[in-house]
């Protein structure tokens, strides 16, 4: 009755595999096919792996390059010289001979601006100055510093 329920006598063994079917490595190639698709996956593999390579080296070179043209400031510090002037001292870091200028400012207690001045720096062939410069004010200033520099055109 056994045979009849599709099931194995105890003192048979159990396969999952149907008895005649093929279970060698030819079998399997031939079902499924060989190690072309492994191909086309290691091209794609090596490729995409060349496209990073290739733009981080892009980057870096690009990167390094805009480098050299990067103005970078710095606050030192603030001095009042009364209730309406505040003297800025900051440190630029530019391209040298490169005309630059920068917006400095003057804020109050509750950081609405009571000074700004934009200061066009000399063109030196030096890449770092030290600029001290005095801002009128509105009211009383409780801080002051550089905001932005940029390389001026023309």
């Amino acid at each position: 009755m056994s045979e009849a329920l599709g099931t194995a006598a105890p003192d048979e063994p159990r396969t999952g595999a149907p008895q005649g079917s093929a279970t060698s490595g030819n079998g399997l190639d031939d079902r499924y096919g060989t190690g072309r698709r492994v191909r086309v996956d290691r091209r794609f593999g090596w490729g995409a792996a060349a496209l990073l390579v290739l733009a981080g080296v892009v980057f870096l070179l690009w990167s390094g390059w805009e480098e050299g043209g990067r103005i970078e400031t710095q606050s030192i510090g603030f001095a009042k010289q009364g209730d309406f002037e505040v003297s800025v001292k900051f440190a630029v870091s530019a391209p040298p001979g490169a005309p630059v200028a920068c917006a400095v400012e003057a804020l109050s207690t509750s950081k609405a601006v009571v000074g700004w001045n934009v200061i066009e720096l000399p063109v030196t062939e030096q890449r770092s100055h030290t600029i001290t410069t005095k801002l009128l004010t509105i009211g009383p200033a409780t801080a002051a510093h550089v905001r932005e520099c940029w390389v001026l055109e023309g």
